[in-house]
């Protein structure tokens, strides 16, 4: 019963991390991203500081410690990431923006190795092909051959590409050089800094306010913040400590799909290049990950016939 919990929950933290980008394509409708990037973040970071304060207090020796590490990560990961996410969600579709996320593990792993010295691996290199073929395909709509002819990246697809380098960096930042700090404190700092950089811009660039969004924009910058930003981090490294980061790294999996399903309630059409990029970039994605082989190994280890669930 508890591994059907927890399984339930990563479940939900990859529906919430989905319809973030439905929601955020909403969002940069009801206000500007700038202004929609740093409500998300105040009221993630406040919401993680009460969460903090309850579970481990402040590691005030820790944090001073990490100062510097701590600044990049929230400048690169949180604010740069954001502003990339939001302002990207203003000209592409939430289906290619979550297509192009997906992307992510396979680009921490090629940046793990350039900076951390990692070794890449020939089944990592062939999830990595694989998972450029899905985006080629998604962002050229089909036609990578006019894409080579005339290389010009979609603005929105670019801005959500770039996003996805600035999350990759903060992972690689963290885990390079913050040291002896836990999760928590490392998330709520980030997440505060960078919500501190956002409200500055925000600030500056609207002379010396911050746009309020409308009740339905609040709503579901709300939604966001609080179920696809605070909830499901505390739900996915719950799987971490539990079923370790392979077998949790799968369930990323369905976030481009949760979002294709919401896009469809809503009236959006797929594309066919979008459901063949999907293919491809998840395909990539569990090559690199090494989960193919973790689940054949297991149909081995128990005899019994590889089975999807029904």
């Amino acid at each position: 019963m508890k591994t059907r919990t927890l399984y339930a929950t990563l479940i939900l933290s990859t529906l919430f991390w989905g319809a973030n980008f439905n929601l955020g394509k909403f969002v940069v409708h009801a206000t500007d991203p700038l202004s929609a990037a740093a409500w998300r973040f105040l009221l993630a970071g406040l919401a993680m500081a009460v969460y903090m304060l309850l579970a481990e207090g402040v590691d005030w020796q820790g944090l001073r410690r990490n100062l510097l590490p701590l600044a990049a990560m929230a400048t690169v990961g949180i604010f740069g990431f954001n502003v990339a996410f939001f302002f990207g969600l203003q000209t592409t579709s939430s289906v290619n923006g979550s297509l192009i996320m997906t992307l992510n593990p396979t680009i921490t792993v090629v940046l793990t190795a350039l900076v951390l010295g990692e070794a890449i691996s020939w089944k990592q290199m062939l999830g990595l092909a694989l998972s450029f073929c899905g985006v080629v395909t998604v962002v050229s709509g089909g036609n990578p051959a006019a894409l080579l002819r005339h290389f010009h990246f979609a603005t929105g697809d670019a801005l959500i590409l770039v996003g996805n380098l600035c999350w990759a960096a903060y992972s690689v930042i963290g885990k390079k050089w913050v040291r002896n700090l836990s999760a928590i404190q490392t998330t709520t700092s980030t997440m505060l800094i960078g919500a501190a950089a956002m409200i500055a811009i925000t600030l500056a660039t609207h002379g010396g306010s911050m746009p309020v969004p409308s009740a339905q924009g609040f709503g579901a910058i709300a939604v966001m913040a609080l179920f696809g930003t605070v909830l499901a981090y505390l739900w996915w490294n719950n799987g971490i400590r539990t079923i370790g980061p392979a077998r949790t790294s799968v369930f990323f999996d369905l976030v481009p799909i949760f979002t294709m399903l919401i896009a469809i309630a809503l009236g959006e059409r797929v594309s066919a290049a979008q459901g063949v990029g999907a293919v491809l970039v998840i395909s990539g994605v569990l090559f690199s990950s090494g989960a193919l082989d973790a689940w054949l190994n297991r149909a081995r280890a128990t005899g019994q016939p590889c089975r999807t669930a029904a």
